[in-house]
């Protein structure tokens, strides 16, 4: 057996990849295994591909989440360069997952979620993956609650070969060309929505156990530019939730601007879409019952995650129905916003008579506003508007200049919208 560094024995062989060779290997003092990855003999000596390699680790090291690998050291042997030594994740690749038939609409949903859910995470760290495909999807049998009695499905993102900075110039054209978008076909640079387009390729795997397009490279590349996207019925061979159908056929627009605006973007339709199919329905605390989201709601998550401005779908005994990430972070709820009850929320201890204002809306008939001074010299302008549909109120959140003293002072009553 050989030793890395004086600390990491290797025990034997896990895959290869552009890069480099992945090692099972054992920490020397603290028994513990990692996987290493050895930069490829032919790229040691090279200092473009060492720069390229040395960019991989940096970049990992950077994000912390549970659904992607950790990398938890880097350094140098004598005789076979540069190595990054990452976490053991024990489980399949996605692409053994898919055996003889399409993935059942639950599983595959669940785990295009987590995949997304990484991708939002790397996306608001300034870094764009530019590899998102099936080999690069690891899915793991973890326990949960610290026990072994029940098992839930993680996927673990892997392989930062190709990522790069928001803004960094692409030098040619890479990436797994199953998974390239249109733009980035033509040369085009590795983007945000470059990055939807491979996690909607992936997808329409999970639904179709199919990619959308085959061939030879130069055949592949033609096909993103100019083929029409199969639907996910036609190659599934049977009707495909209309929902889902929209899911995916967004994400692999080949236009840019009409996928979805951010991986964000894309979870928010894709939990609305879980709902309407009954899969994860969410509880709704203020009244014990579950809710089902309606058709019309997907447009409207979409319209509220793209505006500038904070925004809820409410009911009006304070529960939220629909709301983009914005909304969420300016009422201090972590994670997911819908099924929350504001009155629970950090605005409610800034706005005392939120729940007043959003029970009163309808009842007066016409958008009203509200105020509360913050600390630092700003306003926070709450604006409830009725809507069409009974016991809804939509509301909206935004920071204004201060018009008088620090400090929190929320205005008692209703102000009629100018």
């Amino acid at each position: 057996m050989r030793t890395i560094a004086g600390r990491y024995v290797l025990e034997g062989r896990l895959g290869a990849g552009g890069m480099g060779e992945v090692y099972r290997a054992r920490h020397l003092q603290l028994g513990k295994h990692f996987a290493l990855k050895v930069i490829a003999p032919a790229f040691a000596a090279d200092a473009p591909m060492r720069a390229l390699f040395e960019r991989e680790v940096k970049l990992a090291s950077e994000i912390n989440h549970p659904n992607i690998v950790s990398v938890v050291d880097y350094g140098e042997d004598p005789e076979l360069g540069a190595f990054m030594v990452m976490e053991l994740v024990q489980g399949v690749p996605l692409v053994a997952e898919q055996l003889s038939a399409p993935m059942p609409p639950r599983r595959a949903l669940d785990i295009l979620g987590q995949v997304a859910d990484a991708l939002d995470h790397i996306h608001k760290c300034g870094i764009l993956h530019g590899d998102i495909k099936a080999d690069n999807i690891m899915i793991v049998n973890e326990p949960e609650h610290g026990t072994t009695a029940r098992r839930r499905r993680l996927v673990q993102l892997l392989d930062f070969g190709l990522a790069r900075r928001v803004g960094l110039d692409d030098e040619g054209v890479s990436g797994s060309p199953h998974y390239l978008a249109p733009e980035r076909a033509l040369g085009g640079p590795t983007t945000v929505a470059t990055d939807i387009y491979a996690l909607g390729i992936v997808g329409f795997l999970l639904f179709t156990n199919s990619l959308p397009f085959d061939g030879e490279l130069r055949d592949l590349m033609t096909a993103h530019v100019e083929q029409p996207m199969p639907t996910l019925a036609e190659r599934r061979g049977e009707p495909v939730d209309a929902a889902i159908e929209t899911l995916i056929a967004r994400a692999t627009a080949k236009d840019p601007a009409a996928r979805h605006p951010s991986a964000a973007a894309f979870v928010y339709e894709l939990k609305t879409v879980m709902d309407m199919l009954d899969v994860g329905r969410r509880r709704v605390r203020s009244s014990g019952t579950q809710r089902s989201v309606e058709p019309q709601e997907i447009a409207i998550t979409q319209l509220f995650e793209q505006s500038p401005f904070a925004q809820a779908l409410v009911s009006t005994d304070g529960v939220i129905l629909v709301a983009n990430r914005a909304f969420a972070e300016m009422s201090g709820i972590l994670g997911d916003p819908v099924g929350h009850w504001l009155a629970e929320a950090h605005l409610a201890h800034v706005f005392k008579n939120l729940m007043r204002t959003i029970e009163r809306a309808p009842m007066v008939g016409r958008p009203v506003e509200r105020r509360a001074e913050l600390a630092t010299g700003d306003e926070i302008v709450l604006w409830a508007g009725p809507t069409q549909e009974p016991g809804r109120v939509h509301l909206v959140l935004r920071l204004a200049p201060s018009r008088s003293a620090a400090g929190y002072r929320d205005s008692s009553e209703l102000i009629p919208h100018s």
